[in-house]
């Protein structure tokens, strides 16, 4: 009998076997677990000090999200981070790195110093005629350790000093010899600018340091120097000057100029003669000279400067041994400090708010701008018979 095969039978046992034998696909079986994030991060510098930017940056991987807290209050975010440090001390960082796996935490230490205490940037130059000769001492270390230690001598005796900033040049005036000598700020390169006259006293120059004025005591003058030929022309004498006064209650026998400076194209200076006090004003050119102040507003006074960051005048009243400032017509006079004695040289450090100055008993002092916190930066005891002075920047 012939077998016959029944095919719908067949069908249906393969469709039964191909469930059994090939299950369909799920669609979760291709994709991957998303990667949890790590966390971790480095900063710089490693060894930060007070002060100093610290600079975080992030190496997690599989995050998007960072929150930074320094430890100290600060926070921050994103992938870089910068911080600095008010104090000293052990803080804790902590990271956290959030991504679609989640997000996870890191805390690392960091060590912040304080600064190494450094000297202030700034050195006092002063002339000391303590000896047979000339030597111009330095003070530096100031807010440290502060050392005297002689920045170089010659012969003569100094009065005044006046400090070429932009040149680096440094001019005394030599009583003994009666000349102005001009100097690198370490004694080198020694050049008699002036010389013949009778009692230099103040100095100053001009813009382009191509003329010198000077305060002539001895002769009773105010003049001018070519600084290349040494040609000598004198712009006031006392005739000028009684002229300028010409009509007051009280003329003076002789005037004797002291302190001297200079600011676009006009002269300040001092004179210390009975009833030739206090502060004058002239033209640079010669043309005009005029009393700002008298002995009765002023006082009298070995030492003035120009306060160019508030356009004001500086000068020193030997009788009531106090710093004062006016305006440049010599209105609006303001004590500034106290100094105790006669004063021979004033400077300004206008970074630091100082005010520092030289007195006929060998001190140098200074103060705020206002007058407050005097220090004493060389004393009595140090029996310096110092004149002029000046600072010198070093920063």
């Amino acid at each position: 009998m012939k077998r016959i095969l029944n095919f719908p039978m067949l069908w249906s046992l393969f469709l039964g076997l191909s469930v059994v034998l090939f299950p369909a696909c799920n669609d979760d079986d291709n994709e991957e677990a998303t990667p949890e994030p790590t966390a971790s991060f480095s900063f710089s510098p490693e060894a930060p000090e007070v002060g100093e930017v610290v600079n975080f940056t992030s190496t997690s991987e599989n995050a998007d999200t960072f929150e930074w807290s320094f430890g100290d209050g600060g926070t921050g975010t994103g992938a870089t981070a910068v911080h600095t440090y008010e104090s000293a001390g052990d803080y804790s960082v902590t990271l956290i790195a959030k991504g679609e796996g989640g997000s996870i935490t890191v805390t690392n230490p960091i060590t912040v110093t304080a600064p190494e205490p450094q000297a202030e940037p700034v050195e006092v130059y002063f002339a000391d005629n303590t000896g047979d000769v000339f030597t111009m001492q330095k003070i530096s270390g100031l807010g440290l350790e502060t050392t005297i230690e002689t920045a170089f001598e010659t012969t003569g005796y100094a009065i005044q000093v006046f400090f070429d900033e932009a040149n680096q040049k440094v001019y005394y005036s030599d009583d003994d010899n009666g000349q102005v000598v001009r100097v690198n700020i370490d004694g080198s390169g020694q050049e008699i600018i002036a010389e013949g006259l009778m009692g230099p006293r103040g100095l100053a120059i001009n813009e382009d340091a191509s003329v010198l004025f000077v305060a002539d005591r001895g002769a009773d003058e105010i003049l001018s120097v070519n600084i290349s030929t040494g040609e000598k022309t004198v712009l006031y004498d006392s005739t000028a000057m009684a002229t300028a006064i010409e009509g007051a209650e009280f003329m003076p026998e002789s005037f004797l100029p002291e302190g001297l400076t200079y600011h676009n194209g006009q002269l300040y200076f001092t004179c210390v003669e009975f009833d030739a006090e206090a502060l004058w004003k002239a033209s640079a050119d010669g043309n005009t000279v005029e009393r700002l102040l008298d002995y009765s507003e002023g006082g009298f006074g070995y030492s003035v400067i120009v306060d160019t960051e508030n356009n004001r005048l500086i000068f020193d009243n030997a009788d009531s041994n106090t710093l004062l400032s006016t305006e440049f017509d010599g209105t609006d006079m303001q004590q500034v400090v106290d100094t105790d004695d006669y004063t021979y040289g004033i400077a300004l450090d206008y970074e630091a708010d100082k005010i520092y100055w030289s007195t006929r008993d060998g001190t140098i002092k200074r103060a705020n701008r206002d007058g407050t916190e005097i220090e004493t930066l060389l004393s009595v005891e140090e029996a310096k018979v110092n004149r002029g002075m000046f600072i010198v920047k070093t920063n």
